[in-house]
């Protein structure tokens, strides 16, 4: 039964970085870092304008064992070219890694984002899921990792290259800021943003949300997180239900969701989603099950 101390909100246009939306991004991640095995260590590495000190390309790792993961792929900010920064990002990660003894890097890379400079960089295909979100593939790939030349290539002119363990707050949200914006922006469509967000009713404090977003006629349930406390007294099921409303009063037909192992796969289907595909790692409970239904 979902509490009377709760109300559950329709917002609109709410970017991923808003105050409220952090708190269940924030809500998220310590929840993922409690049900996933430990990590041996999580890094980003960025390089910046000499002159400005603002990011312009980067990438995020995370470590598990002698395993690599990169679940964002690299990215490049606006204006930047996209190809020398980011092989030269590639060298310098490889070497960085094994510097710690890692040998193997697993690359995530979303939907309608270029697998080009991967697989010139040596990477092969691992996995391929189709019709992700807006007709692109979810694509795994990775690369064992060995000494070779082009580790210490320089930067592209004006940049300069520095790893951030972990990075600084500030850092941390300007990195989240250009790779939300990019990634929508490869979606080849304008993107709205919506969210059913579960607020307190004495504080109006958010205590979980279904951050999405609609594209075309797709919705995708981006980001989902209910406080413990509200876990098994519906309030996530009727929070989704409502996101699942606004999406077919905005006009989509589909909806879709992704979610690991040790998040809630069994969740979606009680709402009718069906599994149509399934990436699978090396890490107990990061398997990722993609979900979705017709609105």
């Amino acid at each position: 039964m979902v509490s009377p101390d709760i109300r559950i909100s329709i917002e609109h246009d709410v970017p991923l970085t808003a105050p409220d939306a952090e708190i269940v991004l924030n809500g998220l991640m310590a929840y993922n870092a409690a049900n996933l095995p430990p990590a041996a260590g999580r890094f980003v590495l960025v390089a910046s304008d000499q002159e400005k000190g603002t990011p312009q390309a980067g990438l995020s790792l995370t470590l598990w064992g002698r395993d690599a993961y990169c679940f964002w792929g690299a990215w490049a900010a606006p204006g930047v070219e996209a190809a020398p920064a980011i092989s030269t990002l590639l060298a310098r990660t490889e070497a960085e890694l094994l510097r710690r003894d890692v040998d193997r890097l697993i690359m995530v890379v979303r939907a309608h984002d270029d697998t080009a400079p991967y697989l010139a960089a040596g990477f092969g295909l691992r996995q391929v899921i189709a019709d992700h979100i807006s007709g692109g593939a979810f694509t795994v790939l990775e690369k064992r990792l060995a000494a070779r030349d082009g580790g210490g290539r320089d930067m592209p002119p004006g940049l300069a290259l520095a790893i951030h363990e972990p990075p600084p707050r500030p850092l941390s949200q300007e990195i989240w800021r250009i790779t939300d914006a990019r990634r929508q922006g490869l979606l080849g469509a304008p993107v709205r943003l919506v969210a059913a967000y579960v607020r307190d009713r004495t504080n109006n404090a958010p205590r979980g949300a279904a951050l999405c977003y609609a594209v075309g006629t797709d919705f995708m349930v981006d980001m989902v997180w209910v406080e413990e406390g509200l876990r098994g007294t519906g309030t996530g099921f009727a929070m989704l239900a409502a996101a699942l409303d606004e999406g077919r009063r905005m006009g989509c037909t589909r909806a879709a969701v992704e979610t690991m192992d040790c998040q809630a796969p069994t969740f979606y289907p009680l709402h009718g989603f069906r599994r149509f595909g399934y990436a699978e790692y090396d890490v107990p409970g990061l398997n990722m099950n993609f979900f979705d239904m017709k609105l």
